[in-house]
């Protein structure tokens, strides 16, 4: 049966229950070397429980009632608490999302949570691009995390803002990926992603991988790292399925 929307007034009042009660849960989506079918990566992902509030919903309303800062220490809390699941899988890195409009004081606390506990190199993984990204990044760097650029070719993620920020790592946006084998110009458009990556020495990484044809088509351009449903949807941190995240995807090529 088709759950009832949520009223509009609820919905603030849904969230500041998950901050309250802390019941914010975590989703983790494996990143897989497409050389190999290991998942060498992971991405965290927050969630509301039951899936109640969408998670761009559930972060425009902290945004709105402001309490971004508290669902994003929230967001690391969490994290702190099951990372030790996450081991096996983060040989390349753990890419935790982080809006780009937090202040600099819950950038600095999220920064002290995850190292303290983190045994691997942590990314921080930015969707909304600001100029305070600019800012913060030579924080960051001296405190060993590494930044990703997320939907590249989506929206604002735009060409220039790559060159000026240079991050470490490029996430292609699904839009571009999906359907790639059927589409010339997104292959031109991905080859072209690849070039400037390798020029500026960029890992790039394929969002929304679906299909075999679309990973055949994306490993004959050379592209090293990928994640998608093709693979694994997201887990709940919890119900990660060890097992076959550590055999790896190999079979699947």
């Amino acid at each position: 049966m088709q759950q009832e929307p949520i009223p509009k007034d609820l919905k603030p009042v849904i969230l500041f229950n998950i901050l309250y009660h802390e019941t914010l849960e975590l989703a983790v989506q494996p990143i897989v070397d497409l050389r190999t079918g290991r998942v060498e990566a992971v991405e965290i992902l927050s969630r509301s429980p039951g899936g109640v509030l969408l998670p761009d919903e559930m972060f425009r309303l902290a945004r709105q009632h402001g309490v971004l800062e508290h669902l994003t220490l929230l967001s690391c809390k969490k994290l702190t608490e099951h990372i030790h699941k996450l081991t096996p899988f983060v040989q390349k890195g753990l890419f935790f999302n982080i809006e780009a409009d937090v202040n600099c004081h819950t950038m600095r606390r999220a920064v002290e949570m995850l190292n303290s506990v983190a045994q691997t190199p942590v990314v921080f993984e930015i969707t909304e691009h600001m100029p305070s990204v600019f800012l913060w990044k030579p924080f960051l760097e001296e405190q060993g995390i590494s930044l990703a650029m997320d939907d590249l070719g989506k929206g604002n993620s735009n060409m220039v803002e790559l060159l000026n920020l240079k991050p470490h790592y490029v996430k292609i946006c699904t839009e571009i990926v999906f359907d790639l084998h059927k589409s010339g110009v997104k292959a031109i458009m991905i080859e072209q992603f690849k070039r400037i990556g390798d020029s500026l020495n960029l890992q790039i990484i394929a969002e929304g991988i679906e299909s075999l044809e679309d990973l055949k088509k994306l490993r004959e351009m050379g592209i090293e790292y990928g994640q998608g449903y093709y693979f694994s949807k997201p887990s709940l941190i919890e119900q990660i399925p060890m097992d076959e995240w550590k055999a790896g995807f190999q079979s699947r090529f």
